[in-house]
């Protein structure tokens, strides 16, 4: 995408994007993680049973947000600057 793209794309379909892509990278890390530190993924399904998937998505929600927000404003900025 060239930053004449990104200049005109949408600030939140940028943030979502970015949003996306992170909490899709930090899952795949955080089950890497946890399969190499004890052998198995128990603690991740652990972590999404009895109700705490509710936290253990929100929590997932909130950092891709803030993520995708920071980057976008950073990247929108950094665009204009190009220009």
């Amino acid at each position: 995408m060239s930053k004449r793209d990104i200049r005109r794309e949408p600030f939140w379909r940028l943030s979502l994007r970015f949003g996306i892509v992170f909490i899709i990278v930090v899952i795949i890390i955080q089950l890497i993680w946890e399969l190499f530190s004890s052998g198995n993924l128990n603690v991740i399904f652990e972590s999404i049973q009895n109700g705490k998937w509710i936290v253990y998505t929100i929590s997932k929600l909130i950092l891709g947000i803030v993520y995708g927000v920071t980057m976008a404003f950073f990247t929108k900025r950094n665009a204009k600057k190009a220009k």
